[in-house]
């Protein structure tokens, strides 16, 4: 019977048994199953810190800096009793799960069984959710305090700013103060945000990835004192930001750099950054990639269970397969001192 004949056919003209599943029907020159083209791994994770949980809520506990050391002029004085801050991060659990089930009538249509197929697409489904948590929270809201009441925003959340400054929340800014190229962010705010038309010098103007960015990433970076000057900082982009670096001299001349960058047609590293590039970044209020730069230290990937896969019969189906894919897991900012974003027009 051929695969147009009625019989094949429901009442709409489509083949019986879905779409989805009859597209692999057998057919003469089709013996497997291929995969659409998406993302089938974490790109971030392995980026970031990762702990284990086993309760709904986890605390971490984050010290802060001593206070400068005095000059000791008095004999038989006091014992020093210096004040040191003392804080701790939230983290609380959320699940997720995906599933499909798969009719028996279309198992025995097919030359390949399927569900092998349908788990990689289902898992990479799941990885993907990772990058999603861990991207949602790099920007998203934080809790501190004893009991994790107080909530910690990060720099300037979706807003667009359209000045060429950088800006610094509150809680990070360590020694920089309102003046020159920098704004502090009042209030309970943390990270830092280098905005769209940033230019370290001349008039400012909407622009992509630049080395200016870059530079100002990591030497505010530097001045917060949260690296030392041989640390490579990590730098999350889409493929639009790849491409404005493969369009800077610098970047592709070799005599700038050790690689040759422009002969590959990619960037994995310059200047002290390494390039990772993910394509479920956010954007803000006015269409900019919102583009992220961390060490491991900036955010703190919790799982209570591990992303892991199951296959039942379901009773109350005529008991066909049921394919289950279930993550429990959540992250949180830590420090705002390493984590910033680059707002690169698109």
């Amino acid at each position: 019977m051929a695969y147009s004949d009625p019989a094949y056919m429901d009442q709409t003209g489509t083949p019986a048994g879905g779409i989805s599943i009859n597209n692999a029907y057998v057919q003469a020159y089709k013996a497997g199953f291929e995969q659409a083209f998406q993302q089938t791994e974490s790109k971030l994770q392995p980026y970031f810190e990762s702990e284990t949980q086993n309760e709904e809520f986890q605390y971490f506990d984050r010290i802060g800096v001593a206070a400068d050391m005095a000059s000791d002029d008095t004999r038989y004085g006091d014992n020093p009793n210096s004040a040191i801050e003392h804080d701790r991060r939230r983290i609380g659990l959320r699940d997720y799960e995906l599933g499909k089930y798969i009719d028996e009538k279309d198992l025995k249509r097919v030359l390949t069984d399927p569900m092998n197929a349908y788990t990689q697409a289902l898992l990479a489904s799941g990885k993907r959710k990772i990058d999603d948590i861990i991207i949602d929270k790099f920007f998203g809201e934080t809790y501190t305090g004893k009991a994790g009441a107080t909530t910690v925003t990060f720099a300037l959340g979706a807003n667009n700013i359209n000045d060429d400054l950088i800006y610094v929340g509150n809680l990070s800014k360590g020694n920089i103060t309102t003046a020159g190229k920098y704004s502090v962010v009042a209030g309970d705010t943390e990270g830092f945000a280098i905005t769209e038309n940033y230019v370290a010098t001349g008039a400012s103007a909407s622009s992509g990835l630049t080395l200016d960015k870059l530079r100002a990433a990591r030497h505010t970076m530097l001045r917060l004192e949260a690296i030392d000057q041989d640390t490579v900082i990590d730098c999350f982009l889409s493929a639009k930001q790849l491409d404005d670096l493969l369009r800077i001299d610098e970047v592709i001349n070799s005599d700038y750099s050790v690689r040759k960058n422009l002969a590959e047609g990619n960037v994995t590293t310059f200047m002290g950054f390494r390039f990772i590039q993910t394509e479920r970044l956010p954007v803000d209020d006015d269409g900019c990639r919102r583009v992220m730069v961390s060490i491991p230290k900036a955010l703190k990937m919790s799982v209570g269970t591990a992303l892991k896969g199951d296959v039942w019969r379901d009773p109350s189906k005529k008991n066909i397969p049921y394919v289950y894919f279930k993550l429990c897991a959540e992250a949180a900012r830590m420090w705002g001192e390493v984590s910033g974003e680059i707002r690169c027009k698109e």
